[in-house]
């Protein structure tokens, strides 16, 4: 639902937020201790910089830091900023007019999910992302190393079935 751009994004905030006061960080920290490939974190932390998210200082000391007060920069901000999502207005099945008179099959039962998704995407914030005790257990790493295998169906396709 939503893009890996918005998760990246808020990974690079939150990483961003745990080192305010520290000084700049470099992006290539960032890409590497957050699993992000560099060239795409580059292009999302210059958007941020655009939109005034972040400031970014050049030189021996360089790198970025969060611009914005990290309390008051909710998920729902962000995914504004990089998916352009207006949890309001969308249609689930993407028709350009769907509201209560005139709507899609989804409408109904999405009304009451759409509401609960951009409620906790405007309640949760950097900041909380950033001290939540959880994180503290996380091992990054690990989470990034895993992959979960391909899902396989529960038959195997043989030539004699064909």
């Amino acid at each position: 639902m939503l893009s890996a751009t918005w998760q990246y994004s808020v990974r690079a905030l939150v990483h961003l937020a745990m080192a305010r006061g520290k000084g700049p960080v470099l992006a290539s920290h960032i890409a590497d201790t957050e699993g992000i490939p560099l060239p795409f974190l580059s292009k999302i932390l210059h958007q941020l910089k655009v939109a005034g998210i972040v400031a970014a200082t050049r030189g021996q000391k360089g790198g970025y830091i969060l611009q914005r007060d990290a309390s008051k920069l909710t998920l729902l901000d962000v995914a504004h900023l990089t998916d352009h999502v207006d949890f309001g207005e969308q249609c689930l099945l993407g028709y350009k007019f769907c509201e209560e008179n005139c709507n899609c099959v989804l409408h109904g039962e999405w009304e009451g999910i759409k509401d609960q998704i951009q409620r906790f995407l405007r309640n949760k914030t950097i900041e909380q992302l950033a001290e939540d005790v959880a994180r503290e257990r996380l091992d990054v790493d690990g989470m990034l190393r895993l992959r979960q295998p391909p899902l396989r169906p529960p038959y195997e396709v043989t030539a004699a079935d064909m």
